[in-house]
């Protein structure tokens, strides 16, 4: 049963069983009575029509951990409803069962501290923890253990009923720097800390002469600048002079000017669970609950669809608009010949990406790494240079850079997008943004 870190999950001691090739075999998940029922599986597909409403579009069966003996369920977009005891039952035949019961529970997750702007002589510190139930309480504190004296704790409930905490405390050269966040959930008995500590760099010693003379500086980089990248254009027609000194001047200006690529989706990759316009630049989850059509160009059971177009050379840019979706994943592949069939999305696999999955950030690198951002992407961009042989992602809501891969490959490239399963909040579309729309 996979969960967010917002939950903690007790069970048995011990795996529900199953055999592969068992075809009729059924694996119902549930709270309190059978006909509660959070995700059915029966005849060898999902089976939507008993599923309670409140988990429609959130829960996805992993059939292939049928092959090792296990019946998990995924679930996204987590709310405070969710917590309780759950139930799952594996029948093979009406007098052949197996059953298993877990309990979820409301915790928090760990809270990050961030290093924001300066503030009234001092470091403004910012510290934020999300998914707490019932407030918790918080404190600043020195490594004895005293408290600090901290600006007025914000808290608030999101959506789904889970409490987020915002707590900022200013920091003086003179001050006390190491510091330690505390947050407590007094219920459970659950506390979370993090520190850290002000290094002297962080407080600059400011020379009068040192700010003129940037002043002057930035005076005449501000004048010769644009006529550098001029002269630069009129002697060399390669883009790689005019985006290397462009880079210097302007970033996302830059690759949507001279490196924009159009991209259109390729409706003969799709996976039936998804809708693809009819303008083949947007792609969003459909409620399919019959029989699905065979589709020999379809990666595998992954519910993605792959562009009409490929690269192996170049630099291109594009833009992606996200919304406030809570599940997708964004990338590019190796092309069909040189891809291998879809197991886990990784760069041994011919896949390089990142995604947004139970409200963490992840590039699919090997291992994974956690992405930590400053402001939700509700607009991406992504730069692939093949002559770099680098890919990467761009948080166009606050100009940051999200993520670089360096790739070890050498052949064609195709991009490819997700939309989530039946969890995408409000099923909002991923669309490819118009070249003439990046403005």
């Amino acid at each position: 049963f996979h969960l967010t870190a917002h939950f903690s999950v007790i069970g048995p001691n011990h795996p529900i069983t199953a055999s592969v090739g068992d075809e009729n075999m059924e694996v119902r998940w549930f709270r309190g009575q059978l006909s509660s029922v959070v995700h059915l599986y029966r005849e060898g597909k999902d089976q939507y029509v008993e599923q309670m409403s409140e988990y429609r579009r959130r829960t996805e069966f992993l059939k292939e951990g049928l092959a090792d003996g296990r019946v998990a369920l995924r679930t996204g977009d987590i709310r405070l409803s969710d917590s309780g005891l759950y139930k799952a039952v594996l029948f093979r035949s009406e007098f052949s069962y197996q059953e298993a019961a877990l309990e979820l529970q409301v915790s928090g997750t760990n809270p990050l501290i961030s290093i924001e702007s300066y503030q009234d002589g001092g470091i403004r510190m910012v510290c934020r923890s999300g998914g707490w139930y019932p407030e918790p309480q918080s404190l600043w504190k020195d490594l004895k253990g005293q408290p600090l004296s901290s600006l007025p704790a914000k808290c608030f409930r999101d959506e789904n009923g889970l409490f987020q905490t915002e707590s900022v405390l200013i920091v003086t050269k003179n001050s006390n720097r190491n510091l330690t966040y505390t947050i407590r959930n007094n219920i459970l008995n659950q506390e979370e800390v993090s520190s850290i500590y002000i290094a002297d760099s962080f407080f600059p010693k400011v020379s009068y002469v040192m700010v003129i003379r940037l002043s002057l500086n930035l005076l005449v980089l501000g004048f010769f600048i644009p006529l550098t990248i001029y002269y630069i254009c009129k002697q060399h027609k390669e883009k790689a002079f005019l985006m290397f000194f462009w880079m210097i001047y302007t970033k996302r200006e830059t690759l949507s000017f001279l490196l924009p690529v159009n991209v259109t989706l390729d409706r003969e990759t799709a996976h039936p669970e998804l809708l693809v316009s009819d303008d083949l630049k947007s792609v969003k989850c459909a409620d399919i609950t019959g029989e699905q059509p065979e589709n020999l160009d379809i990666v595998d059971s992954y519910r993605c669809v792959l562009s009409s177009e490929r690269f192996n050379s170049g630099r291109h840019y594009r833009e992606v608009e996200l919304k406030n979706k809570t599940m997708w994943h964004l990338g590019v592949c190796a092309d069909s010949e040189n891809r291998e069939r879809y197991k886990n999305i990784a760069p041994e696999g011919g896949y390089w990406a990142i995604r947004l999955w139970n409200g963490k950030y992840k590039a699919l690198s090997t291992p994974q790494t956690t992405i930590t951002l400053e402001m939700k992407p509700t607009r991406v961009g992504i730069f692939l240079d093949n002559k770099a042989a680098e890919f990467s992602f761009y948080n166009l809501c606050d100009d940051s850079h999200i993520y670089i891969f360096k790739l070890v490959f050498s052949g064609t490239l195709r991009p490819f997008f997700s939309p989530g399963i039946h969890g995408s909040k409000e099923d909002a579309p991923l669309t490819i943004c118009p070249v003439i729309d990046w403005q």
